[in-house]
């Protein structure tokens, strides 16, 4: 079976254009590779509650993969999807589910598929402790992340050591793709952050973009990596890249010219970022056609140009008066000489 994996949609009726070109990109990805099966991995929407046209237009998604291509749909709650964060499951996307289209709201574990379902947990021992479950030779789907996938700033963000992944594992949530060993190297217990299918803002621009084909009884080629399990059928995983889609770029002014042909590329829904800085470089205007256009203004001064100029005195201190002045115009109905003592004592205190 065919199975197409993608993850963290985040569809966005706020900006001009932008749902219809994510919109177009999903479908473009579903008539190109034609799967029989569908797993998207958490955040479909990017606001916690969506939009009527939101809803709408994930609809016509799920819409075009059952009826148009004929595939089934698994579509795990991010934490975007959910309404709050109190892990109770509750998420618009219930409002989809049916038949052909499994909304996995909790751990769900399928044994005819050997497939292990988790949704996103703000608890990260509800994914622990799903984890620690998983059976062998299972394959689990999931919207988190763990401690190491992305960089060193932000390795606190999670909990989760890789030691706690026993199975091969795909994930949402991450926005940039990542590979790493989990487990016991004798687990074979792959870890994967998928990626967004396209960017979500200029933080992302220039990044690589993947959805990833699972293919059960496929051939192994150049461009797949699988295994064989125990009854010698080969599974393999091929990742591959949008050719359409929103991107992100940042150019600085100066870079502009050479780099229109790139700019332009009518594929793309394109939101642009030029860079203006000292050089005062001349953007030009009537060559770019993007989506989206926004200029940024580099700093005027750098490091070593910011004065360390330090003066000896207050320019401006808080005397007794002013904080007197401010109780007393206070809205509270506690005492005004009782909050000066108050005042006093921390005063003195110090």
């Amino acid at each position: 079976m065919r199975t197409l994996l993608i993850t963290d949609l985040h569809l966005n009726s706020k900006v001009t254009g932008l749902l219809g070109a994510q919109k177009q990109a999903v479908k473009d990805i579903i008539k190109k590779e034609k799967p029989h099966e569908v797993i998207i991995m958490g955040d479909i929407f990017m606001y916690r509650r969506p939009s009527p046209s939101e809803l709408l237009a994930f609809s016509d998604i799920l819409g075009y993969i059952t009826k148009i291509n004929s595939a089934d749909v698994v579509v795990l709650r991010g934490n975007h999807d959910s309404e709050t964060k109190a892990d109770d499951g509750v998420t618009a996307l219930s409002v989809f589910d049916c038949p052909r289209i499994k909304i996995i709201t909790h751990t769900k574990t399928e044994h005819y598929s050997k497939r292990v379902y988790i949704p996103h947990y703000e608890n990260e021992k509800l994914i622990i402790d799903a984890l620690a479950v998983v059976p062998k030779g299972y394959t689990v789907f999931g919207h988190f992340g763990y401690a190491g996938c992305l960089n060193s700033a932000g390795d606190a963000d999670f909990d989760l050591s890789l030691r706690h992944f026993n199975s091969t594992t795909y994930l949402g949530h991450i926005h940039g793709f990542c590979q790493r060993q989990g487990g016991l190297p004798k687990a074979h217990a792959t870890v994967t952050c998928l990626g967004t299918p396209y960017t979500t803002n200029y933080g992302e621009a220039f990044k690589e973009n993947f959805y990833a084909i699972l293919d059960d009884g496929g051939p192994r080629n150049k461009k797949n990596t699988g295994w064989v399990n125990s009854k010698g059928c080969t599974h393999s995983v091929e990742f591959k890249q949008p050719t359409s889609g929103p991107r992100h770029l940042v150019y600085k002014a100066k870079d502009i010219e050479d780099n229109l042909d790139v700019i332009n590329n009518p594929n793309y829904f394109t939101f642009l970022r030029v860079v203006r800085d000292s050089n005062h470089a001349t953007i030009p205007y009537d060559k770019i056609n993007v989506a989206h256009l926004d200029v940024k203004y580099s700093p005027v001064f750098n490091e070593d140009e910011i004065s360390s100029y330090q003066p000896e005195r207050d320019l401006f201190s808080i005397n007794d008066v002013i904080i007197e002045d401010y109780v007393k115009n206070a809205n509270s109905t506690i005492p005004t000489n009782t909050l000066m003592e108050g005042y006093r004592l921390l005063k003195d205190e110090n």
